[in-house]
């Protein structure tokens, strides 16, 4: 809350939802909410406040004298965001202005609204929903019936009418008189350093973000339990740090780095439901080189399938992306809590800035034509790309808002070409939804046509950090899932210092078609064994979903009845329903549709959590007034 009287009367109304609290200067409130006694740092000098929510190895001391710089303002702050690394949410208040600030990556979200008088800034949007008595807004319920993610700008706008959202990178401004603007404090580096001088910078980057987060868990856990005792009956002290040990490389790459702080951290592996799957043959290879480490292997038996507990509310403040793997993820934290964990490491985020996708080929068409013929005709090779769509995607010269007002245009066309994406891939309306859908979508997406810009000045630049901001809302929901079971998730690939590591070199460099993830396994040469780092497959979990999807087939098509996407006249519920029995029936479990249960899914929980879930005029049962 800002320091004024209407920040006061806000408070009011916020303190009945909030157990913990930090005062301005002034002795007004400042913060509120809920957080474990290590989440926040304050520091002050004179009437200057200064906050660090989240996961940062900074001290109050150095807050301190950090917070007697705001003197100059409160633009003070850009200096800072750009040197503490870790991850978290920077608040400043000084001269009776408040400045709040997210991630660069997505991770650490920044919502407001007009409450009281004022605007008041929260890190979850459905707070200031319920604040606020706003309910979810339908051209955003429309927008999550496209067959692909929605892209930038949309993507970060939030789901309640009422409530905005301040997009990564840029920060919140409010004025003691309650006006307020946004601000950019974050731009992405020029990615011009060679693969041999980034990955040292990757190397120390992700040891920096991996060690403090292990000594803090680990000092935690000695205070928190003398002991603990594990699934196989034996007692030692609390670990306080687990680590997931898929196999893949983004997560064996952080086991490596906490084990060299705390040999005795719990790795966590999921044996594959199918055959072919050899994330756990990968992962029993890496293990061999932990020597302490406490494995916890579980198979597919002894997790819950997939799609299992659709209904079941977690509390997030916008669908899950991975509602499918829900029950799995919270029955994992819970194994890892009992175990005496207190931070899960997690390799969330790797995929999406440590390498790149198809679009850094139209940046090398124009800087080294020759490189990027070599580069497109492996790729075309391996991906099977027709060279009509390839050379589409290369000779495209449509600015960005010009690609969205044409793909708002196409919705309801028909599928467009396979192949590599420019500024993203085509847009289109899933089967399912109606006319009325396509509108407000086109209408929603056309209106961010009108101003857009890219999150950097070309086409790779641009996919690389929309790849990276949307690896951060995917886990910031994960996060909050787990949230209620004790365990704290951490995501050292998304931590802003590691991303701009990442960003800052070469598109071509950290993204061939001849090496698998060049600027990692370089990066983690010398740490990870040679071994391990020679694997170039990743599971492909299709089956596992297929065979959770089928098993639940009566939860699913259940959902389809009393649809509140057809009570908002987005969806029709026959047409959905006959989308999953064809999945059952194929076994092939697309994106779109996931995504269409998870936001119908997260509709009927938000119903309860808000009562403003259902469509204007609708009641029901779970209905309840806010």
């Amino acid at each position: 809350m800002p320091d004024s009287e209407a920040g006061s009367t806000a408070a009011g109304l916020l303190r009945p939802l909030a157990a913990r609290s930090v005062q301005h200067a002034s002795g007004r409130p400042w913060l509120l909410g809920h957080w474990s006694a290590d989440e926040v740092v304050v520091g002050e000098a004179g009437g200057a406040r200064l906050a660090v929510i989240g996961q940062c190895p900074v001290t109050a001391g150095r807050l301190n004298r950090l917070a007697a710089g705001l003197g100059t303002g409160v633009a003070y702050l850009d200096r800072i965001g750009a040197i503490l690394p870790g991850s978290f949410h920077a608040v400043a208040a000084a001269g009776g202005r408040l400045r709040v600030q997210g991630s660069a990556s997505g991770l650490r979200r920044v919502f407001y609204a007009p409450l009281a008088g004022t605007v008041v800034a929260a890190d979850r949007s459905d707070v200031l929903a319920r604040l606020t008595g706003s309910g979810p807004d339908r051209q955003w319920l429309a927008a999550r019936l496209l067959d692909q993610p929605v892209p930038h700008p949309a993507a970060d706008a939030p789901p309640w009418q009422g409530v905005r959202a301040v997009p990564p990178g840029r920060c919140l401004l409010i004025e003691a008189d309650g006006r307020s603007r946004t601000a950019r404090w974050w731009h992405p580096p020029e990615p011009e350093l060679p693969l041999s001088r980034g990955a040292p910078l990757l190397r120390d980057a992700l040891a920096t973000a991996v060690a403090f987060r292990v000594e803090a868990a680990g000092a935690a856990g000695t205070a928190g339990a003398a002991g603990t005792t594990g699934a196989a009956g034996t007692t030692g002290p609390a670990p306080g740090i687990g680590c997931d040990l898929s196999g893949g490389l983004d997560s064996t790459s952080l086991c490596f780095l906490a084990h060299r702080h705390r040999p005795g951290l719990t790795a966590l592996t999921c044996a594959g439901a199918d055959e072919s799957d050899d994330d756990a043959a990968w992962a029993d290879l890496a293990a061999r080189d932990l020597p302490g480490a406490r494995r916890l292997v579980v198979s597919a038996g002894q997790r819950p399938p997939q799609f299992a507990d659709l209904l079941r509310s977690a509390g997030t403040d916008e669908p899950n992306p991975g509602l499918r793997g829900q029950a799995q993820v919270l029955a994992l934290a819970g194994l890892l809590a009992a175990e005496g964990c207190r931070v899960r490491l997690s390799g969330h985020g790797g995929d999406e800035v440590v390498w790149a996708r198809g679009a850094y080929l139209h940046d090398l068409a124009r800087s080294h034509p020759h490189t990027c013929w070599r580069h497109a005709r492996a790729h075309r090779i391996l991906r099977r790309w027709s060279g009509r769509s390839l050379m589409d995607m290369l000779l495209d010269r449509r600015d960005y808002g010009t690609w969205l007002g044409d793909q708002a245009a196409a919705l309801t066309s028909p599928p467009g070409r396979d192949g590599p994406a420019g500024w993203g891939p085509d847009l289109r309306m899933v089967p399912w939804a109606t006319a009325e859908a396509a509108e407000a979508a086109r209408a929603l997406l056309g209106a961010a046509a009108e101003d857009a810009r890219p999150l950097a000045g070309s086409r790779g630049r641009h996919e690389a950090v929309a790849l990276a901001q949307t690896a951060g809302r995917c886990s910031r929901i994960d996060g909050q899932v787990v949230a209620g079971t004790g365990l704290t998730a951490a995501y050292p690939f998304l931590d802003d210092r590691v991303l701009e590591t990442c960003l800052a070199v070469r598109l071509h460099e950290r993204t061939t078609p001849w090496r698998y993830k060049p600027l990692l396994t370089e990066a983690m040469r010398g740490i990870v064994p040679d071994a391990v780092l020679r694997r170039t497959t990743k599971a492909d979990t299709g089956p596992e979903v297929s065979a959770g999807f089928r098993r639940h087939r009566g939860e699913l098509l259940a959902l389809c009845d009393d649809l509140l996407l057809a009570q908002y006249g987005l969806a029709d519920a026959a047409r959905l329903r006959a989308a999953v029995a064809e999945a059952c029936a194929e076994g092939v479990v697309r994106p779109a549709l996931a995504q269409t249960l998870a936001t119908e899914a997260w509709l009927r929980s938000a119903a309860g959590r808000t009562g403003r879930a259902r469509a204007p005029g609708v009641a029901g049962p779970g209905t309840v007034r806010a």
